[in-house]
C-alpha cells in the first residue's frame, strides 16, 4: 500500500514538471516583452477592432496659406504619435463651405472637431452642428465667439500685442506710429489690438508718439494692408518710425510700399508668425522683429487635449486658463509667445524646429 502510494506522488510530480517545461518559455518571454499571459482562449483583437478604437479627429482650417500649411504638418505629426486619424479639410475662407465640412467629417466618424475658423461669429454654426451630434470642438488658435465652445487651443493673443509695443517703444520711443492689424473678424486680430493699446497709451498720453494710422486687414490679406497704408501715407505728417503688422506678410507689403514710396530710413517693422522670408528678412536687417507662438508645442498640446477629451480621459492638468468668448468662459491651453530678432532667432525659432540654420541663414 505504502508503495503504491509513493509511485502515484511520483507520477504527479513527474507530470507537474512536464507542464512547467512546457509553460515556463511562454512564461518567461511574456515577462521579457512586459506582456501578461492570457489564457489560451483569449481573442486577438482584428484590425477592424483596433481601428475602431481609433479615435478620429476632424481638422477643419480657414485655409492652408502662409504659416497654416506648416500648423497642418505638426498636427499630423502629433497624430500619428497618439495613434489617431484626421479627417482634414480646408474651406479657403468661405465659411459656408466650412460648416459644410463639419458635417461632412462627423459623418464620416470624427468624435471631436479642431477648428481653425474663417469668422470668429458664424463659426459658432459649426459649434451648433457638432453638439447636435455629440461631438466635442476645439478652436485652434482663433477663437470662435458667442458659442458654447468646448476648448481653446492658442497663444496668449494680447500678450503678443503688448510685446509688439513694449519692443516697439524700446527702439523707437518717439515719432509715428503705424498699426496695420489683421483680420476685423478674427478675434486673435481683436486681442492683439487690444494688447498694443494697452501697452502703448501711456506714451501717447505723453505726447510721445502719435498713433498716425491704425487700420485693420479685411481676410489679413497683405493687398488690402497695402492699400491702406498707400492711402494712409498721404496724410501722415513726418517720416514713419514704427510698423507694427499682425502678419508677417503684412509687415512686406508695408516694406514694399516703403521701397516704392523712396523712402531712404527704414522704420522699425515689427510682424507675427516667425514666417521663413520674414525670418530671412530679419537676418538681413529689413524687418525688425517677428513673434513667433510655438507651433510645435501648440499642436502637440491640440492633439493631446483632442484624443483625451474624446475618450473622456483627465484633461483638467492641460486647461489652465479660459477665454470668455462672449458667451461662456472657455477652458483653454494659452501658450506663451517670444520675441524673435536678429538675436534671439538661434534659441526660438531655431531650437523649437521650426525652421533649420540653413534655411533661414542660406541662400
Amino acid at each position: 500500500m505504502k508503495g503504491k502510494f509513493l509511485a502515484a506522488i511520483f507520477a504527479a510530480a513527474f507530470l507537474f514538471s512536464a507542464l512547467a517545461a512546457a509553460y515556463w518559455p511562454t512564461l518567461a518571454r511574456a515577462q521579457t516583452q512586459g506582456d501578461s499571459v492570457q489564457p489560451q482562449s483569449g481573442h486577438t483583437p482584428t484590425q477592424g477592432e483596433q481601428e475602431s478604437k481609433q479615435v478620429v479627429i476632424g481638422v477643419l482650417f480657414d485655409s492652408l496659406q502662409d504659416r497654416w500649411a506648416r500648423d497642418k504638418d505638426f498636427i499630423l505629426k502629433e497624430a500619428d504619435k497618439q495613434s489617431a486619424k484626421v479627417l482634414l479639410k480646408s474651406a479657403e475662407g468661405n465659411d459656408e463651405l466650412q460648416v459644410a465640412q463639419a458635417k461632412e467629417v462627423i459623418g464620416a466618424g470624427a468624435k471631436i472637431l479642431l477648428v481653425v475658423p474663417h469668422n470668429l461669429q458664424k463659426a459658432g454654426a459649426i459649434v451648433a452642428v457638432a453638439h447636435e451630434k455629440k461631438v466635442q470642438v476645439v478652436a485652434y488658435d482663433r477663437l470662435i465667439r458667442d458659442s458654447d465652445l468646448d476648448y481653446y487651443v492658442s497663444a496668449d493673443a494680447e500678450k503678443i500685442g503688448q510685446l509688439q509695443a513694449d519692443y516697439a517703444l524700446a527702439k523707437a520711443p518717439s515719432g509715428n506710429y503705424v498699426l496695420l492689424g489683421g483680420s476685423p473678424n478674427d478675434n486673435n486680430a481683436l486681442m492683439l489690438h487690444a494688447g498694443l493699446m494697452k501697452a502703448l497709451s501711456l506714451a501717447v498720453k505723453e505726447g510721445k508718439i502719435t498713433i498716425a494710422l491704425d487700420k485693420y486687414t479685411d481676410d489679413w490679406k497683405p493687398a488690402f494692408a497695402r492699400a491702406n497704408l498707400e492711402a494712409g501715407m498721404q496724410t501722415i505728417n513726418g517720416k514713419i518710425n514704427v510698423i507694427i503688422a499682425g502678419s508677417d506678410g503684412i509687415a512686406e507689403e508695408a516694406l514694399s510700399v516703403l521701397e516704392q514710396k523712396g523712402a531712404t530710413v527704414r522704420p522699425v517693422v515689427i510682424g507675427q508668425d516667425a514666417d521663413l522670408e520674414a525670418l530671412k528678412r530679419i537676418v538681413a536687417d529689413k524687418q525688425t522683429m517677428t513673434i513667433y507662438k510655438p507651433i510645435p508645442k501648440l499642436a502637440a498640446a491640440a492633439i493631446e487635449l483632442a484624443v483625451k477629451a474624446a475618450k473622456g480621459e483627465k484633461i483638467n492638468y492641460l486647461l489652465t486658463k479660459t477665454m470668455n468668448n462672449g458667451f461662456k468662459d472657455v477652458p483653454s491651453v494659452l501658450l506663451e509667445p517670444s520675441v524673435v530678432d536678429k538675436n534671439s532667432i538661434d534659441k526660438t525659432v531655431i531650437q523649437d524646429g521650426w525652421y533649420t540654420k540653413e534655411q533661414i541663414y542660406g541662400p
